[in-house]
């Protein structure tokens, strides 16, 4: 027996333009999380609730994205289309999703250090962007978690890495 399509709910996505750069598409990543979380942690929703400011995070090579929070609403964009409040530059992507990945201050200070990352605009937006890094990773099922570490401990095993 065949189902009409008309009956299999459809989820409509925000279509993101997304480049394939990687540091585009991690946070193009974060962004959607974001979104999740707007809908589903209170912690989350205390930290957008009645603010409105753009992050953007790019590379000295062009590569762009603006974070934009809006009064509860999570958006992002492509580009510079409007001067954000905060700018967090990397030298290049792989620095940029290194450094994002990694989630260690020092990281940002070596970087800042060497001249590699450069931050300009209201600094308190990196406070609050590192309180949201923490809320970014699921929580995961003890279950899961005990998968995830022996397949970490398994790649370390095969790749020396």
């Amino acid at each position: 027996m065949f189902m009409k399509l008309s009956s299999i709910p459809v989820v409509k996505l925000p279509l993101v333009d997304v480049s394939t750069d990687p540091l585009d598409l991690l946070v193009a990543g974060l962004v959607l999380r974001m979104k999740q979380l707007a809908r589903t942690s209170p912690k989350f929703i205390e930290l957008i609730h009645d603010r409105a400011f753009r992050i953007q995070i790019g590379t000295d090579l062009g590569v762009a994205r603006q974070i934009i929070i809006n009064n509860g609403q999570i958006d992002t964009v492509a580009g510079a289309p409007e001067k954000a409040d905060f700018i967090l530059q990397f030298a290049d992507s792989e620095q940029g999703v290194k450094t994002l990945i990694k989630g260690d201050p020092t990281a940002f200070m070596t970087g800042m250090q060497e001249g590699s990352i450069k931050m300009e605009g209201d600094f308190s937006l990196l406070v609050w962007f590192n309180q949201v890094a923490k809320l970014i990773p699921p929580k995961l099922p003890k279950p899961v978690k005990d998968k995830v570490r022996q397949a970490r401990a398994f790649i370390k095993e095969k790749t020396g890495r």
